[in-house]
């Protein structure tokens, strides 16, 4: 049988590799998008993941620079951390 204190073990571990696993697609993408001269699979892949999430923080541009991406993974640095902080006062 399954507690609920297991439960929550399981979201927190599942936040903890869902914002890790984000974070390597944002940082992946931003790397190829420097450095990638043609579209790849694993650029097109990757934009389908993280564009929704950049598409939020669109406004963060200063010229041509898109800030975007790093605000991003500020929000999900922090986000993730505090969900992680939030559950974890539920265990016993």
């Amino acid at each position: 049988m399954v507690t609920v204190d297991t439960f929550i073990v399981f979201l927190i571990y599942f936040v903890g590799v869902l914002s890790k696993l984000l974070f390597w697609a944002i940082f992946i993408h931003v790397i190829l998008s420097w450095f990638a001269v043609g579209r790849t699979r694993l650029g097109i892949w990757l934009e389908q993941i993280v564009y929704p999430i950049f598409r939020i923080f669109r406004w963060a541009r200063l010229g041509m620079i898109d800030f975007s991406p790093i605000l991003a993974l500020i929000v999900i640095d922090f986000g993730s951390k505090y969900l992680i902080h939030f559950l974890s006062g539920f265990l016993s």
